[in-house]
């Protein structure tokens, strides 16, 4: 295992991040990534980049031949990429193309579940998540957020999280990141999508029983990360 530096504090660890939709997940997981300076994955954009390109070539996510196609296009190498842009913000790029808001509309990810709900393409994308892992740990330690990273993508990992929320809660909070990207929606709407979602979603999201759960519903982001790094400290002895 790499030895951990004062620049990197968590170099050769793992913290891996779970949960429902809107719970805060992916929110908390840039904090962390930000503060211990972690190389970060949102997995849920693969998924995402999985339902864009079935919609985008004129095929539908829930069909396992269109959504297996593309998630093969993925896993062939050098087509999806997740970076850092700066300022705490990522994003993402598919055959070189910057796709960051196309991933994050209402079909996409509605498409995004339906795709993640097919175990030939969550097979296709394990090795690469697997291997996202493999090659930034030693040299960053990574934080992976997702809905089941802690249990098939890194069980190894030495500290696990899973946000939880109560369902209007997160509805609240989909409602005004849509809202901040200037997209037109009800918000009854967004709470009957979510739901569904989480229905479609439900025997992927996996809380192992080593896993940390935080209730985030009537917690704000800054104590939600505050337990993080309590917990953090606790696994790791810094």
């Amino acid at each position: 295992m790499s030895i951990a530096t004062a620049e990197h504090p968590l170099k050769g660890q793992v913290i891996t991040v779970d949960g429902p939709t809107a719970s805060g997940k992916g929110t908390l997981a840039k904090r962390l990534a930000k503060r211990y300076r972690m190389k970060f994955l949102d997995t849920g954009c693969l998924y995402r980049a999985v339902a864009w390109l079935a919609i985008s070539g004129g095929g539908n996510p829930s069909d396992e031949a269109a959504a297996l196609a593309a998630a093969r296009h993925l896993a062939g190498g050098g087509v999806f990429d997740f970076r850092h842009k700066g300022n705490n913000v990522f994003g993402v790029w598919i055959d070189g193309r910057e796709v960051t808001d196309d991933i994050r509309t209402p079909q996409v990810s509605a498409g995004a579940s339906m795709v993640a709900a097919i175990p030939a393409v969550r097979t296709a994308l394990l090795d690469v998540q697997k291997n996202f892992v493999a090659e930034w740990q030693p040299i960053y330690g990574v934080i992976l957020d997702g809905r089941d990273t802690g249990a098939r993508i890194a069980p190894h990992a030495g500290l696990k999280l899973f946000l939880l929320a109560d369902p209007a809660k997160r509805a609240e909070r989909r409602f005004a990141e849509y809202a901040a990207a200037g997209k037109t929606l009800v918000e009854a709407d967004v709470l009957r999508d979510l739901l569904a979602r989480d229905e479609r979603d439900l025997p992927n999201t996996l809380r192992t029983p080593d896993a940390h759960a935080i209730d985030a519903t009537a917690l704000g982001i800054e104590a939600v990360e505050a337990e993080a790094v309590r917990l953090a400290s606790q696994a790791f002895g810094i």
